[in-house]
């Protein structure tokens, strides 16, 4: 009898040595490394409803399913690092928020704190004054410093001052980008330019005295942007912009359009989430690859055709044509010519080109997706239209 209890002592601490050391081994799946999977919300609460407003059960299980599926939640900071050449921990997500609403302290922040989840809110300034007077409560001064003072991942940034906002009409602008009337005319560009310096100026200074964190990014109402209003809100403080362009944030790209999956609305599953993020991954490609020119061409927004006088390929891509020829190392557009690294091959009847040969002829960045194998340009320049921020978006 003894020796069978011994045996079956033996046997239990064997099982449970191996059970332990199994789930020591055990390590999350690596879905995707090097770039960040930045998601945006807008309002967390249970009975009001709109397009961008989701109960706080489907934001806890949102957050909870990722977590369970190994993704690492980063911090502002963290992210700011990762922009500047620091590297991020696998399947990296930076949760963020716009507008400021007081359901973000009410709903959302109980469950941050539960999951240890960083999370950065940006804010519109104007509304610190009157925080009860908008259609939705917005956060007031003491809301904002309890958070950010008793919780370090939890921070504030500029969704600017008085800027949130369009002009009048069916076709209104976002004031952002837009020149408003003045005095009876158009404001100058000078005006222009002093109103969004200004405002930006404003909104960092107003919130530097509620939080120990650096005011240093800002995302911009609606998404809208173009290079000019970039530079602006840059010259008044921003280096971090955000965007609501449905991309991976990766480094190299630029820090005043970083891009955002939208995470907030009430018919996103957590698994809905979890393969939203999947389809936007972007895999590192290897060097000095050769793709096929028509598909490749095709996919980020061009066209290839054969020039009948000289029988030569001619690519099209937003207004510049290059022509080039089978085993030729020559582009020529009109009276400029590009030397290729590799010359343009064809393998049966399909042209193939040096992929960053095609970046240099087009002038941009082109990045793969690993489950559908289609490439895709870089974020644009500008996103000043309405259709930019539409489906409620704000």
């Amino acid at each position: 009898m003894i020796k069978f209890l011994l045996r079956t002592a033996v046997i239990a601490i064997a099982g449970l040595t191996f059970l332990v050391s199994s789930l020591s081994a055990f390590k999350p799946e690596t879905l995707y490394r090097s770039q960040v999977a930045v998601l945006m919300y807008h309002h967390i609460h249970d009975t009001d409803q709109s397009g961008a407003t989701i109960t706080t059960e489907l934001f806890r299980s949102q957050l909870s399913y990722l977590k369970g599926r190994g993704y690492h939640f980063i911090s502002l900071q963290e992210f700011k690092d990762f922009m500047n050449g620091a590297a991020v921990p696998d399947n990296a997500v930076l949760v963020t928020f716009d507008d400021g609403y007081e359901g973000f302290y009410q709903n959302a922040y109980p469950v941050l704190t539960k999951l240890n989840i960083p999370a950065v809110n940006f804010i519109i300034t104007g509304t610190l004054d009157h925080p009860l007077d908008g259609n939705i409560p917005f956060l007031n001064r003491d809301e904002i410093r309890t958070m950010t003072l008793h919780s370090p991942g939890i921070e504030v940034q500029c969704h600017t001052d008085s800027l949130h906002g369009k002009t009048e009409g069916d076709q209104g602008k976002a004031l952002l980008v837009a020149r408003l009337p003045k005095d009876g005319r158009t404001e100058t560009e000078d005006e222009y330019k002093k109103r969004i310096v200004d405002d930006t100026r404003a909104c960092t200074g107003r919130l530097k005295d509620l939080t120990p964190h650096q005011v240093d990014a800002m995302a911009y109402p609606y998404g809208i942007y173009n290079p000019l209003a970039a530079s602006l809100v840059k010259e008044g403080g921003i280096q971090y912009a955000f965007t609501i362009l449905p991309r991976m944030a990766t480094q190299g790209m630029d820090p005043l359009r970083i891009p955002r999956i939208n995470a907030g609305s009430p018919y996103i599953t957590p698994l809905a989430l979890h393969n939203m993020i999947m389809r936007r991954v972007t895999a590192p490609r290897p060097a000095k690859s050769m793709v096929g020119l028509r598909d490749t061409l095709e996919q980020v927004g061009g066209e290839l055709t054969k020039d009948k006088a000289d029988g030569s390929t001619v690519i099209h891509y937003n207004g510049i044509q290059w022509k080039v020829r089978p085993g030729s190392q020559e582009a020529v557009s009109g009276e400029r010519v590009l030397t290729l690294d590799k010359p343009v091959t064809i393998v049966g009847s399909r042209s193939y080109i040096l992929l960053e040969d095609l970046e240099k002829l087009l002038g941009i960045d082109i990045s793969s997706d690993p489950h559908t194998r289609l490439y895709t340009a870089r974020l644009p320049d500008a996103s000043d239209s309405d259709a930019e921020g539409r489906k409620g978006q704000r």
